[in-house]
């Protein structure tokens, strides 16, 4: 709704003789709010897919709850700043005003974020979705020594599988989930040390979030055809955002991070014109508006006049 509605407003309102919609500080923080509005909008279609099918994926279910509410609070926030004095000002015309009294629910309620984030997502997601972690204790609980050894050998063989792999130049989503999967190992080794490291483990989560957020983005374009740029745009910004946390992880890591050196990468900012093409697209590609109305209701309502 926020999105739609600032869509709307910024090509109506005039300051200093200019549409706001030609303002590059208004573009930039546009920009934003379409990130995190596609980011949600992808990973609710993935994650409902998910579930149809039958599956209960607590982990994911964490990630989206988290993500989805802190994102939608950067989305609204955004949106109060464009929006300005009308934000602020209680009546008919302020479409910003129930949402945004409604962001801190989400955010404390049902798990506070910060508890989800610090130690549900990465913690839990280590010993349900790592190949052989959950499959050793299980051994060792059964006191099945044959298994385990079996197990440990191919944990070993599958670590150094990992690290080997992350020898690349490349930075994009494939390689990146490669690399995690890689300082996953590494940053395991810590143990039930996890439950006091929570700085360690809320970047970890951010990664591991972010990367299934990539590719929901990603899943979401080649089912729906609606934009490459938009799409390639937000999965960069996503890979950006974790080689950012990788770089920081790497530095706070003990002697470890000496064999880690390798998937340290200089992060290459999206430039202006970059994020200029991008606003052009947005405003220019009816699609990509016409997706986000498809999943708000404006009938009666101020949303309903400005989209006239």
């Amino acid at each position: 709704v926020s999105t739609f509605g600032i869509y709307n407003y910024i090509k109506l309102r005039e300051q200093f003789n200019l549409p706001l919609s030609q303002m590059e500080a208004i573009q930039e923080k546009f920009n934003k709010m379409i990130i995190d509005t596609w980011i949600i909008q992808s990973s609710i279609s993935l994650t409902n897919n998910i579930l149809d099918q039958g599956n209960s994926p607590a982990v994911i279910s964490a990630i989206m709850k988290q993500q989805c509410t802190e994102r939608g609070r950067n989305v609204i926030n955004h949106a109060m700043d464009i929006h300005g004095g009308g934000a602020i000002c209680l009546g008919e015309s302020n479409f910003l005003e129930k949402f945004y009294r409604g962001v801190p629910i989400g955010i404390t309620v049902e798990g506070s974020n910060t508890l989800t984030r610090s130690l549900i997502i990465f913690g839990q997601g280590l010993n349900k979705s790592h190949p052989y972690i959950f499959p050793l204790v299980e051994s060792i609980l059964n006191d099945d020594l044959k298994s385990f050894k079996t197990r440990f050998n191919s944990m070993i063989k599958h670590c150094i599988k990992l690290y080997f792999k992350s020898f690349s130049f490349s930075n994009n989503l494939q390689q990146q989930i490669i690399n995690f999967a890689n300082l996953t190992n590494f940053v395991a080794l810590n143990g039930g040390k996890l439950k006091r490291y929570q700085m360690l483990s809320g970047d970890m989560a951010d990664i591991f979030s972010n990367l299934y957020l990539a590719i929901s983005v990603e899943i979401y374009e080649k089912n729906n055809n609606i934009s490459k740029p938009l799409t390639n745009y937000i999965i960069q910004h996503l890979v950006n955002e974790n080689q950012y946390k990788i770089n920081k992880i790497i530095d706070n890591l003990g002697s470890e991070k000496l064999l880690l050196r390798n998937m340290k990468h200089k992060v290459k900012d999206i430039s202006y014109l970059e994020e200029k093409k991008i606003f052009d697209e947005i405003m220019n590609n009816s699609k990509i508006i016409e997706t986000i109305k498809e999943n708000i209701h404006i009938e009666n309502s101020i949303l309903h006049d400005l989209d006239q």
